[in-house]
């Protein structure tokens, strides 16, 4: 096992030659989709899956031209979020992270990705044998590039916790199907990276890493 070597914030990742993963088709949505958010069931999720669901319909309404990243930023971060935390008036659903923590993630998740999509995108195409990476539908394309990017550049993010969460995300705005087919995806590309000393994970980062399946590099003596 190769040496773990850290991934500071903001470097970009040289990404190592490996095999092939099968994957299951991926399902095909159309992209017209259109998000109607329910203030009602967002008061029922923990922050972080909210911010989460933002940072998705923030890159789907990128990739398809209607907006400037950072309006978008500001209408489904600075404005939702807020407006969200300010609505838990009597909250369904209590969790650990506070209203601004939950902001400062989404900010930083849609900066890592725009920083390194060339990366993730890359290394998103060499674990796809049988499917172009055009013919995977958006949604389940950014779902991916999502995890693997809390996977290379947030520490504090255990990668089950990651998977776990955007498994359900395409259960609620994809398909079932999508859920499984990011879940081996995602897997396989976890697997890749903790073997070649590229995953750097710390504190709360490192719980359940058994249940991941995900194993630290080990460090040479």
């Amino acid at each position: 096992m190769p040496e773990l070597t850290p991934v500071p914030h903001g470097t970009r990742v040289p990404i190592a030659p490996h095999e092939h993963v099968e994957a299951l088709e991926p399902a095909r949505i159309e992209p017209d989709e259109n998000f109607d958010n329910d203030p009602v069931r967002d008061r029922t999720l923990p922050k972080r899956r909210l911010a989460r669901e933002r940072v998705m319909q923030i890159l789907y309404a990128y990739e398809l031209g209607g907006s400037d990243i950072d309006s978008l930023r500001w209408e489904l971060i600075e404005r939702d979020l807020a407006a969200a935390d300010e609505a838990e008036m009597n909250p369904i659903h209590n969790d650990n992270d506070s209203s601004e923590s939950a902001r400062l993630f989404a900010r930083a998740l849609v900066g890592e990705i725009m920083q390194h999509r060339e990366e993730i995108d890359k290394i998103i195409t060499e674990k796809l044998q049988r499917w172009e990476f055009s013919r995977v539908a958006l949604i389940d394309r950014i779902l991916i590039q999502m995890g693997i990017a809390e996977l290379l550049y947030f520490p504090d993010i255990p990668p089950k916790a990651s998977i776990n969460e955007l498994i359900e995300i395409a259960k609620d705005f994809s398909t079932e199907e999508s859920g499984k087919f990011i879940n081996g995806i995602l897997h396989a590309i976890m697997t890749h990276l903790a073997e070649t000393g590229l995953i750097q994970k710390s504190g709360r980062g490192l719980i359940e890493e058994s249940q991941s399946g995900y194993r630290p590099a080990k460090r040479k003596q």
